[in-house]
């Protein structure tokens, strides 16, 4: 994994309250929700195959840059979306 995934994924896990365990997806599971760490919008299916079928808020985490494409493939989606600095850009709705 790259640097700056594995950054990502353990501050994010610190936020959600969980751990980040990089052999398993998601990348991040915690008591305030799921997420998975990508580094490109054009990998947001497979982030939300990984995170299927688990309850509570999920979350894709993107670099800033990619936040207009994900935006845009995640209208209209319970999947909520927050950058490499854990500032979240769209709200879970999953419940």
């Amino acid at each position: 994994m790259a640097k700056s995934h594995d950054i990502a994924a353990r501050r994010i896990a610190k936020i959600l309250k969980g751990r980040y365990t990089p052999s398993k997806s998601p990348d991040v599971k915690g008591k305030l929700g799921r997420a998975e760490v990508k580094s490109r919008a054009n990998e947001i299916p497979e982030a939300q195959r990984q995170l299927a079928g688990g309850l509570g808020p999920a979350y894709i985490a993107l670099p800033k840059r990619e936040h207009k494409e994900a935006q845009r493939r995640l209208k209209h989606r319970k999947t909520g979306l927050m950058d490499y600095l854990s500032n979240i850009t769209k709200p879970s709705t999953r419940k």
